[in-house]
């Protein structure tokens, strides 16, 4: 088996600041999943990924249990998938194995990547997951300190 490129610098947690979207068709930039996205990305040394983000304007259901709508609308403010990844030049390629949305199960991934001092830079050519429209993703993060 191959051994994977897996830069020291990369490993860690990884927490996201920003999240834009720019529609590749009409130009126009909107926030990602929301405003002040709440989201993690990690990298363990192993080549394994996790990232989890959530709109932080959610709102918790009403009662115990959630209604359809309450569900459906939880369900569209969150992104959250794992899968094995290396990196090739400045491209991030994973390969997801779970996800909050089964169409991106068993699909390559790939983002360019720049890691400036504690700020890593992402950026990806999509299919919105929401829209289905062709859109360019891009976000920051932090990197996690302890």
């Amino acid at each position: 088996m191959t051994q994977k490129n897996i830069p020291p610098e990369l490993i860690g947690t990884w927490r996201q600041l920003t999240g834009r979207l720019v529609d590749k068709e009409t130009g126009v930039e909107g926030p990602g999943l929301s405003q002040k996205p709440n989201g993690y990305f990690h990298f363990d040394a192993n080549g394994r990924l996790f990232n989890v983000t959530t709109d932080s304007a959610r709102k918790a259901p009403a009662g115990a249990k959630a209604t359809d709508e309450e569900a459906a609308a939880l369900h569209r403010t969150l992104i959250a998938y794992t899968g094995h990844y290396w990196v090739e030049g400045d491209k991030l390629c994973f390969d997801i194995d779970v996800s909050w949305n089964e169409s991106w199960n068993g699909t390559r991934q790939l983002r360019t990547v720049k890691i400036d001092g504690d700020t890593l830079h992402v950026m990806a050519d999509i299919i919105n997951p929401m829209n289905g429209r062709p859109s360019i993703h891009r976000l920051t993060f932090e990197r996690e300190k302890n």
